[in-house]
């Protein structure tokens, strides 16, 4: 198999957060080949950097030429390089390679990580195909003070002019407000990216990363604005699943997107299992509401965003008049029926629900799933206020916290007017939503 070689030039984190390896990741991510070259060895962890190891220029320019000599390099990322010297080895060999530059002035502790940052302007800036600073970082490059996205475009094309950059992307996250607007300048147009803010404390590598996934994407043969496009929604992934580890501020994870994916396929098979052991399982129709029913499932909850991480069946689970049981497949993935809703709405609440079905509401049922070892709570609809399409799964949520502090795994009502009497069921497997769907089919004798 051949793959596409991007290259990442940066210090060596010991924490495993913004360093070439997170850079090697990032590019891995998208398939492609990464391989690095140390500017520096650094001691540190998620608390901050302790020491910092310069490798010196004639050692750098080693590891780039054994590079440059074997392999393909389409693509350049660098970050933290630290004095005038290292920087000239980086430009006198890349000068005609595509170079993506993480301006990392300082790092999030403060540690200083460009030594020489006129040095930095005057050999490895007006290098670059793509420079990526964020607020502070477009400040320093520009000398104009950043408050407000007008601030942002004023700073992306001065920099542009300045060191003939042809593209400009200057990060709002730094920036206050609802929404983190990144502002893009081309010479000659401006690209204004806006997206949801994500609360996140554990955010170490953002910035790298962020660069690594469109040089990556760049080696591909993607253009700068199709790499831009694709590394933001990456880099959401990675932000919303930063990993809680150390004492400090966690890293973003750049496999985040690889990991959802597989669990999807996961969720897929488990489905399809479930599905069997549906239409197979004796008098199974028994469990089935008026309504019908559905099963939905999810990946790991606490990589569950949104209804697009939560797959229920695209034909529901039906009882045929004959009393077989037909599963409506295939799965499909953000579908917004009322299971795949009251899922989300249970994970939200912090608990470790994988999987949920609706079943007919009966007495018997309700004692059985006592009986075997589950919290059960009632619900009463006749309490649940008008409100629109789609928002009784979040108001049954809703009432079940307020009352309990907590979700049951079995949650009833006995219906109200126009509403079917219904058993909603969660489990944090799709495993145990089978041996216990298994058990009550077992225990309950007509």
């Amino acid at each position: 198999m051949k793959k596409k070689v991007s290259m990442a030039v940066g210090g060596f984190d010991t924490g495993g957060g913004a360093g070439i390896e997170s850079d090697i990741k990032a590019m891995e991510s998208v398939g492609v080949h990464g391989v690095g070259a140390i500017t520096a060895i650094t001691s540190q962890n998620t608390l901050g950097i302790r020491e910092i190891l310069p490798v010196s220029p004639k050692f750098l320019a080693s590891q780039l030429s054994a590079i440059l000599e074997d392999f393909d390099v389409r693509t350049v990322k660098t970050g933290m390089i630290l004095d005038a010297d290292q920087m000239k080895v980086v430009s006198d060999l890349f000068y005609h390679k595509p170079m993506v530059v993480d301006p990392v002035i300082y790092a999030k502790d403060g540690t200083k990580l460009i030594g020489d940052l006129d040095a930095f302007k005057s050999i490895l800036l007006t290098k670059a195909r793509v420079v990526t600073p964020n607020v502070p970082e477009a400040e320093a490059l520009s000398g104009e003070k950043i408050r407000s996205v007008e601030d942002s475009r004023r700073a992306a094309k001065k920099i542009h002019e300045t060191y003939s950059v042809p593209l400009v992307v200057v990060k709002g996250g730094h920036l206050q407000g609802e929404e983190v607007v990144d502002v893009v300048y081309d010479g000659s147009s401006y690209l204004v990216l806006k997206f949801p803010r994500i609360e996140q404390r554990h955010t170490h590598g953002t910035g790298s990363v962020f660069a690594s996934l469109m040089a990556a994407l760049m080696a591909k043969g993607l253009d700068e604005y199709r790499a831009l496009e694709r590394a933001s929604s990456l880099i959401k992934d990675a932000i919303y699943s930063g990993l809680e580890i150390g004492k400090g501020v966690g890293p973003v994870d750049p496999m985040a997107r690889l990991e959802i994916e597989a669990m999807k396929y996961r969720v897929f098979e488990e489905m399809r299992e479930f599905a069997d052991f549906v239409e197979r399982r004796e008098n199974f129709h028994r469990l089935i509401p008026e309504v019908q029913s559905n099963l939905a499932h999810g990946v790991t909850p606490n990589y569950v965003r949104g209804l697009q991480d939560i797959a229920t069946f695209r034909g529901r689970i039906i009882k045929r008049w004959d009393g077989r049981v037909v599963v409506g497949l295939p799965p499909v993935f953000g579908y917004p029926t009322h299971t795949a809703r009251l899922l989300l709405s249970i994970i939200q609440k912090g608990e470790t629900a994988d999987t949920l079905m609706n079943i007919r509401y009966d007495s018997t049922l309700v004692g059985i799933f006592r009986k075997i070892g589950y919290d059960v709570v009632e619900v009463d609809r006749t309490k649940e206020p008008p409100h629109g399409e789609g928002k009784t799964m979040g108001w049954l949520v809703e009432y079940v916290y307020s009352e309990y502090g907590r979700i049951p795994n079995v949650i009833y009502d006995r219906g109200a007017v126009g509403k079917e009497a219904m058993i909603r069921f969660w489990t944090s497997s799709i495993q145990e939503m089978m041996d216990s769907l298994d058990s009550l089919l077992k225990e309950w004798k007509p």
